[in-house]
């Protein structure tokens, strides 16, 4: 049942978004262009005349709010091929609120759903103290954070009039974002000193950005009451007497779908620019010895402004007072932009919006890494990622995260197992690399778990792509 503003507020944080992880492949010393989102000093660092990728990509969830616990996997669920057993006559699924547990500890809750498409790259190394690159590619990302348990508990057991009672009257601050866009980023990297086996480089990316769609609700404050619907029998209306929020979208085509052809639109309704920029350490004595090497980033650094409509509610004056939701207002939803849509016909009737414009902010982070690697092949990396943005941000944010990843890496053939503490959870990962070709994930058991073995994951990732290395350099 569609109902009052919950299902906004479900429908927003449930889109399918935004993150540089990869990180069986980004810590690898043969990642090319695919260590550049990690650090772009490493361009500088690459072992080979001419790096070219040809085409990757990454699916990534994670939570802390609930495990997944249905009889099928997340894989089976995000591809439609879940067994016929468990979807209604009319073929669509039939999802129980048993098929999450809920993590009950107190604490804010966040989640992130984020994709990315890495096109043709290009890496090369100029003369030999520095690389210059040519990147592309399309992110897009929904995500959640700070939200309340109370608030979080009433959404998930359903929209019916009994559930509106669990949710809180006023602790129920979140901060909600989707964005999807495209970049080109041009990066260079080159050796600003060096000394008997030790290089200190320095590298910088700019990015020129294509916005395609955006929407935001950040809620800083709602309280209402429950009354009695008199359009409806029995029926319950959730009334709003005060709102401290902003809400802002994209003014896109419904249905608008994001081809080649639009990827490259100057009517894309938002442009922006953006900027990476890091440090990196390396310490070799000689050819065949051990290299250290130690990086700090600042990744990110930026925004898409969007043609669009913006409502801020502070509700100085009181004109918010009495404003009622019902379920037959959500009774024709077809995408997130008619529920936001909705809302502020709602709260704001006949009235014009705020701002025409608005800003995205990209999901800036500052990534620290230290890495060793032996002349055999083996190596570890530990890999920090810190969030930068305010929680109440309007933009998505790179969750924080820290990952030891051990691995086996030589010209042919690299294999990695990446530990992540997440989310406050830890995921193990498998990444395998032969010749061009790569396929890994961050959290191998999200791939497999179910109610049946047992295995609860908060998530899943996986990502693969098909690159070439040319030209080895002497030494590295």
């Amino acid at each position: 049942m569609k109902y009052t503003l919950l299902v906004g507020l479900c429908c927003l944080v449930s889109t399918a978004s935004t993150a540089q992880n990869l990180l069986g492949i980004a810590t690898s010393p043969n990642g090319g262009t695919n260590r550049l989102y990690l650090n772009p000093a490493f361009a500088a660092d690459s072992p080979y005349r001419l790096y070219l990728n040809v085409l990757s990509g990454n699916a990534h969830a994670n939570n802390n709010y609930v495990r997944y616990q249905a009889p099928f996997s997340l894989v089976r669920l995000l591809s439609g091929s879940v067994p016929s057993q468990y979807k209604r006559p009319d073929g669509t699924l039939e999802f129980a609120v048993d098929y999450t547990d809920e993590i009950l500890d107190g604490k804010p809750k966040n989640g992130t759903v984020w994709g990315e498409v890495r096109g043709p790259s290009v890496l090369m190394k100029v003369g030999n103290r520095g690389g210059l690159g040519i990147t592309t590619r399309l992110r897009a990302a929904a995500q959640v954070v700070g939200a309340s348990e109370s608030l979080l508990s009433a959404v998930r057991v359903g929209l019916s009039d009994g559930a509106l009672y669990g949710i809180p009257a006023n602790d129920n601050q979140f901060g909600a974002n989707t964005n999807t866009y495209g970049e080109l980023g041009l990066t260079y990297a080159g050796t600003i000193w060096e000394n008997d086996g030790e290089r200190l480089f320095l590298g910088a990316t700019a990015k020129v950005l294509l916005g395609y769609n955006a929407q935001h609700f950040i809620n800083r404050g709602l309280d209402y009451q429950l009354v009695a619907d008199q359009t409806a029998p029995n029926g319950v209306a959730l009334e709003v007497n005060r709102l401290d929020a902003t809400l802002a979208y994209t003014s896109i085509q419904r249905n608008r779908n994001v081809s080649p052809r639009t990827l490259f639109s100057p009517s894309s309704p938002g442009q922006g620019v953006g900027l990476d920029i890091g440090l990196n350490y390396v310490s070799q004595s000689d050819p065949d010895s051990p290299t250290w090497r130690m990086g700090a980033a600042v990744t990110d650094i930026g925004s898409v402004r969007y043609n669009g409509t913006q409502y801020n509610y502070g509700d100085a004056e009181g004109e918010l007072q009495g404003v009622r939701f019902r379920s037959s207002d959500f009774n024709n939803i077809q995408n997130r932009s008619q529920i936001l849509e909705t809302i502020q016909q709602r709260f704001n009737t006949g009235r014009s919006p705020d701002q025409n414009r608005f800003r995205a902010g990209l999901p800036t982070s500052l990534n620290l890494t230290a890495d060793y690697q032996s002349p055999d092949g083996v190596g570890i990396a530990v890999t920090y990622l810190q969030d930068l943005r305010a929680e109440a941000a309007m933009g998505v944010h790179q969750p924080s995260l820290v990952a030891i990843t051990p691995r086996f890496d030589v010209y042919a053939v690299g294999i990695a197992v990446p530990v992540v503490y997440l989310n406050r959870g830890v995921t193990a990962g498998l990444s395998v690399r032969v010749g061009p070709a790569f396929l890994g994930t961050d959290n191998l058991l999200g791939l497999i778990g179910n109610e049946r073995n047992g295995i609860r994951p908060r998530g899943l990732d996986v990502y693969g792509g098909l690159a070439f290395g040319f030209g080895r350099v002497d030494g590295d």
